[in-house]
């Protein structure tokens, strides 16, 4: 039991990785942003522009977070999602919706079959809302909120 003990404290020391899925400049630029000024040195980014290069990186690396443009996928994102989760089932998704979004308003506009449910998906958070953002990937890290 020690082990696994200094195995969770050494995982919390070292930055988080997180994979960025977004063609957005202007998208990558703001998520950046908002986790270099929120959580510093905590967190480490890899983007990807596409859902076939980010598959890729998911068959060679391991990280502990996937932030996903759900504009990348159009109006249906089903099987970019379903993609996702079979490359890497254990990691948390946090889906990055153009406006606010609820699940069930994302489901009802096609996401698929029962596998495509964004039950699997951590938190939907919007855009353009940075604190949003920055509590979900505390949240889903277990980092504590930054006192102030």
């Amino acid at each position: 039991m020690p082990e696994r003990s200094a195995a969770y404290h050494l995982d919390r020391r070292l930055p988080a990785t997180c994979l960025l899925i977004t063609p957005s400049v202007q998208l990558a630029s703001s998520v950046h942003g908002v986790l270099t000024r929120g959580i510093g040195s905590r967190v480490w980014i890899w983007q990807e522009a596409a859902i076939e290069p980010a598959l890729r990186v998911l068959r060679a690396c391991e990280f502990r977070l996937i932030l996903f443009d759900l504009t990348l996928a159009d109006a249906r994102p089903g099987s970019a999602l379903r993609a996702l989760r079979r490359s890497a089932p254990r990691t948390p998704l946090v889906l990055l919706a153009a406006r606010v979004e609820t699940p069930l308003r994302l489901e009802r506009q096609g996401m698929g079959d029962e596998r495509a449910r964004l039950a699997g998906a951590a938190a939907v958070v919007p855009q353009t809302d940075p604190a949003a953002l920055e509590r979900a990937v505390r949240r889903i890290l277990e980092m504590p909120p930054e006192r102030g």
